[in-house]
């Protein structure tokens, strides 16, 4: 029997070591130098605008409110990729999820099931050498719809033919309730107690 496991990436594959506001804080000051407080929430009120409307462009809209709002000559695209390499510099990955990862990989079809843009999560897997694990990416502004909308898995479930499709992630509606309304199996990441990767290695 054929597996397509889809795995989350915020949260589930990359831990977080700084909120979201101290991310893009340190992001905007590598090319600004001291940020204002009102340039991350324009930053932050920007892109969590533009990826309800599911745009895949968001980041750049974010970096392009930012751009407008000061008086320095500043390059939006440069901004971009400060603010990922800012977000990848707070990102962890434990190394039992390589070696769970790379086992899997060997019987089953893995992939990426996020709410987030290609480039921002690619580039997050990229850096933490995730990347040639996953065969098929299906993001929301892609898929047209966002979890927890079930329709997103409907989607994912059209990108790769198996006989079972799994789904791990720690969000408990978008991961759990959604996809197994959508005849998914829901795997349930928690961060706290025992290893979830070291078990999960354990097993495979």
């Amino acid at each position: 029997m054929t597996s397509a496991i889809f795995f989350a990436v915020d949260g589930t594959l990359c831990s977080h070591t700084a909120d979201r506001e101290t991310v893009v804080e340190r992001g905007l000051e590598s090319v600004l130098g001291p940020a204002d407080p009102e340039l991350v929430e324009i930053y932050l009120d920007t892109l969590d605008e533009r990826r309800t409307a599911l745009d895949p462009e968001a980041e750049w809209a974010g970096a392009d409110a930012v751009a407008a709002a000061t008086d320095a000559d500043v390059d939006p695209e440069e901004l971009v990729d400060a603010l990922r390499e800012a977000e990848i510099e707070t990102t962890t990955v434990p190394e039992a999820a390589r070696s769970a990862l790379s086992a899997l990989a060997e019987t089953d079809h893995l992939g990426i099931l996020t709410n987030g843009s290609r480039g921002r999560q690619a580039a997050k897997l990229a850096a933490h050498d995730l990347a040639d694990y996953f065969e098929t990416i299906v993001t929301a502004p892609e898929a047209g719809v966002a979890k927890p909308d079930p329709e997103i898995y409907e989607y994912a479930r059209e990108q790769v033919d198996a006989d079972e499709y799994v789904m791990v992630g720690d969000d408990y509606e978008g991961d759990v309730v959604a996809p197994r309304e959508a005849g998914f199996v829901p795997v349930r990441y928690e961060d706290e107690g025992p290893s979830f990767w070291r078990a999960l290695d354990a097993i495979v």
